[in-house]
């Protein structure tokens, strides 16, 4: 159950971390200095921010669901599913898009593939640690 806990308190700090990388602050800072400009009525810092509230409220939950990881497997399920959905699919989009460097795109949806696959792996592992019952003695 260690493997499924790391996971979540590493998923959850990550969440943490992209949560503060996408305030609408620091993006509106960052993102002219990269030669990106933002739109003129302000739909990327909210849609970032939304993002970025979203992550933080996941990452928050995962971080608290570690110490009982195998009370709160539908919680990891959940940020797989994130991962698989909102990262893969979204890096194909904006691939498609001609947003980013192809590389980056690359680069990141092996990330949120890899992230996915050790969830799924550390699902697999705490479910077997859960069913490995060892037989009652009788007493004779």
């Amino acid at each position: 159950m260690r493997y499924l806990s790391g996971w979540m308190y590493g998923v959850g700090a990550l969440y943490l971390l992209m949560a503060f990388l996408f305030n609408p602050l620091l993006v509106s800072w960052v993102l002219p200095r990269v030669g990106l400009a933002l739109d003129a009525d302000g739909q990327l810092a909210d849609g970032v921010f939304f993002i970025g509230a979203i992550v933080a409220v996941l990452g928050v939950f995962l971080l608290r669901g570690a110490r009982q990881p195998h009370l709160n497997r539908e919680l990891v399920k959940l940020a797989i599913w994130v991962e698989l959905i909102a990262g893969l699919v979204l890096n194909v989009y904006l691939a498609v898009r001609g947003y980013g460097h192809p590389l980056a795109l690359v680069a990141f949806g092996l990330l949120h593939g890899a992230i996915a696959l050790v969830g799924r792996h550390a699902l697999i592992t705490c479910r077997r640690h859960l069913t490995a019952v060892k037989p009652l003695k009788r007493a004779s």
